[in-house]
């Protein structure tokens, strides 16, 4: 999603809530005005979560490609809180991909990686 797509995005949200808020609408077209809306602010904030996510990865490991990441920077990324998915796209990799290093790798893994402070991150990013 661009920038300017995100500005329509917001216009089209704002649209709506204005549109709510001043016409006395019927059960049915309310309804449908209510699921659009929170699309809409879904995919901005989906969108605004990659760019963020896209920020932190590259703060992490600057332009080290998939090849060159070591499992302590991998645990890094997953401690920021960043989900595989994100990680994926961001090398433009599968999740396989992924899932066969941690595999690979799985001592090293299960010793670096905490859940409890991976989930503290990820708690950060859906509030």
């Amino acid at each position: 999603m661009t920038v300017l797509e995100i500005t329509r995005n917001k216009s089209r949200q704002k649209e709506i809530i204005n549109y709510i808020t001043n016409n006395d609408l019927p059960l049915r077209e309310l309804k449908e005005l209510q699921r659009e809306l929170n699309q809409l602010m879904n995919s901005n904030t989906n969108e605004k979560k990659k760019h963020y996510w896209d920020k932190a990865l590259k703060q992490l490991v600057g332009n080290k490609s998939w090849n060159n990441i070591t499992m302590a920077e991998f645990v890094e990324m997953k401690h920021a809180g960043i989900p595989a998915y994100a990680i994926a796209d961001y090398f433009e990799i599968s999740k396989a991909t992924i899932f066969n290093f941690t595999q690979k790798n799985r001592k090293e893994y299960q010793c670096r990686f905490k859940p409890e402070t991976y989930r503290k991150s990820r708690e950060l990013w859906d509030d």
